[in-house]
């Protein structure tokens, strides 16, 4: 469990230094949207497609499973944060577009392989590899449709949504290894190299963007929490077992369950400056407690397999 508090802790120190250096003027807010168009823009969208398209279609495919499973409860999860922010704490639709992402999204393509790795090995890439098609493929897209302006035209929306970098690559990744065909290696490295920004550039951004909001303890972020690290991980354990999975396939799943909010919702959140409070509010908290939620889901699928 060492690797999962190093993960915690590091999160906890560049989102710090983006709240003092903010708190000290060292960067305005107009660079902190600057900092949220260069991971969601470039930084982001190189680190999805580098990471799928070097699969291949038989390891992005084979476990039809997990990717079902994936998608019933992210998803499902999703639809119903949003409809829970729309009506239950009365937001409008951007608002409840990002609130969907902070209950239900995990950070997989920032942690992923960073909590997974030193638990599992080089293994979890193929769970990493489809919870983040179903977070980058779906989720995302539902978010970004539901932030455009208002007034904007449904369909032209969704063209927009589609279109977008960080939902363009990771759609052209997997049409490429559906297609059978292999990204060529030479080109790994430059984007690598940009993407290589994205985990803490995004962290850092989003203490930035912290600074200037009042922290929000409130009865939408214990919801929020509730959400992303008790009734998500809960459900993907329930659905799992019920499709067969177990071993550690299971505990792989429902790890990246449980894994705190994807930081694509707080770079969203920054960009449009709908939200900001909440989704920072929350990532502290499901943070803070992904600490303690994490080593009990474990040692919860270990305790069902034994018996």
């Amino acid at each position: 469990m060492t690797a999962i508090i190093q993960d915690i802790a590091s999160i906890f120190f560049v989102l710090a230094l983006g709240y003092f250096s903010g708190k000290r003027n060292s960067f305005s807010q107009v660079q902190a949207a600057g900092f949220n168009h260069l991971v969601l823009n470039y930084a982001l969208p190189a680190t999805l497609f580098v990471s799928i398209a070097n699969s291949t279609r038989e390891e992005l495919f084979s476990d039809t499973r997990s990717l079902l499973v994936s998608t019933v409860v992210l998803v499902g999860w999703y639809v119903i944060s949003f409809l829970v922010a729309m009506f239950g704490f009365k937001h409008n639709k951007q608002e409840s577009g990002i609130a969907g992402l902070s209950a239900a999204a995990p950070t997989v393509g920032f942690l992923g392989m960073a909590v997974l790795s030193p638990l599992f090995g080089g293994q979890a890439a193929l769970s990493v590899a489809i919870v983040a098609l179903v977070v980058n493929v779906l989720q995302v897209p539902l978010a970004v449709f539901f932030v455009a302006p208002g007034g904007t035209n449904p369909v032209s929306s969704l063209i927009n949504a589609l279109k977008q970098p960080v939902v363009l690559a990771p759609l052209i990744a997997v049409i490429i290894v559906a297609m059978g065909l292999r990204f060529p290696p030479l080109a790994d490295p430059p984007l690598e190299l940009i993407g290589h920004a994205t985990s803490g550039v995004a962290v850092f951004a989003a203490g930035l963007v912290l600074s200037a909001h009042k922290f929000h303890l409130n009865l939408e972020v214990i919801w929020n929490t509730i959400v992303k690290l008790v009734f998500v991980p809960a459900c993907m354990l329930g659905g799992a077992m019920w499709l067969g999975i177990s071993g550690i396939k299971l505990e792989e799943l429902v790890l990246l369950a449980t894994l705190p909010p994807a930081f694509t919702g707080i770079v969203l959140a920054g960009r449009y400056q709908t939200y900001v409070g909440l989704a920072s509010s929350t990532l502290i908290v499901t943070s803070f407690m992904f600490a303690i939620a994490a080593p009990a889901w474990i040692a919860l699928v270990r305790y069902l397999a034994a018996n």
